[in-house]
């Protein structure tokens, strides 16, 4: 859970992982489906958590690498 203690290394890793989570879920999803459009919202839902991901982790990587 992230509340006012958190630092702000630890909220971004903890929405990478989530930002992951959506996208499995997402991706998997589709698989499940035959009809195209539904398969297509699901896979284009999948890239957007996977954009957001990528942001994320560029973010950690430009303004939060430090060591531990």
């Amino acid at each position: 859970m992230i509340d006012k203690t958190t630092d702000p290394r630890e909220a971004i890793e903890i929405a990478i992982t989530r930002e992951h989570e959506a996208y499995e879920f997402y991706k998997n999803h589709a698989e499940l489906f035959e009809n195209a459009a539904t398969k297509e919202m699901f896979l284009f839902l999948a890239e957007e958590e996977s954009k957001h991901e990528a942001k994320l982790k560029k973010e950690l990587e430009d303004h939060l690498h430090y060591e531990m």
